[in-house]
């Protein structure tokens, strides 16, 4: 009896070692995926983007990206003109005619493209007071022109 006695006696103590290891690697996981730059590509101070905690697009280069600027009112930004919502069907299909061209000339002869989704990226910066709406509109043009692949960009809320 007296080692039964002594075993119903200790105590258990798990070993944390692992459990915190484990914790500590999370945390610096997250925090290398924090983007501590405020510098956003294209960035430009007449817009105001909304506020989320979203990731940035990537900056792989490989990529074909096309990045579009929207105001508050919904007009898209071409260089330095803003383009409202007729221009900007137009210039939808442009771009998406520049890249159809790009893609046929490294294809060769191959099948028509005409009809196939684009892989360009197409990186939206829109104002946060931009309507819903407006940004959707965008969007369905872009996607009657065969662009496909969309990235949206908002900014990062700050703690405090």
């Amino acid at each position: 009896m007296p080692s039964h006695h002594r075993r119903s006696s200790l105590s258990l103590n798990p070993n944390l070692t692992p459990l915190l290891d484990v914790v500590l690697q999370l945390i610096t996981f997250f925090m290398m995926l924090v983007h501590f730059s405020s510098r956003l590509e294209g960035a430009n101070k007449a817009i105001r983007l909304p506020l989320a905690p979203a990731a940035l697009p990537g900056s792989d280069l490989t990529f074909d990206r096309l990045t579009v600027t929207m105001d508050a009112q919904g007009r898209l930004q071409d260089g330095g003109q803003w383009l409202g919502e007729e221009m900007a069907s137009t210039w939808w299909a442009q771009q998406a005619q520049i890249r159809r061209e790009g893609l046929k000339a490294i294809r060769g002869n191959g099948p028509s493209i005409e009809s196939d989704e684009l892989p360009t990226i197409v990186i939206l910066r829109a104002d946060r007071t931009a309507s819903y709406g407006s940004v959707r509109r965008a969007l369905a043009a872009a996607q009657d022109q065969g662009f496909a692949h969309f990235s949206l960009i908002v900014l990062r809320r700050h703690a405090r």
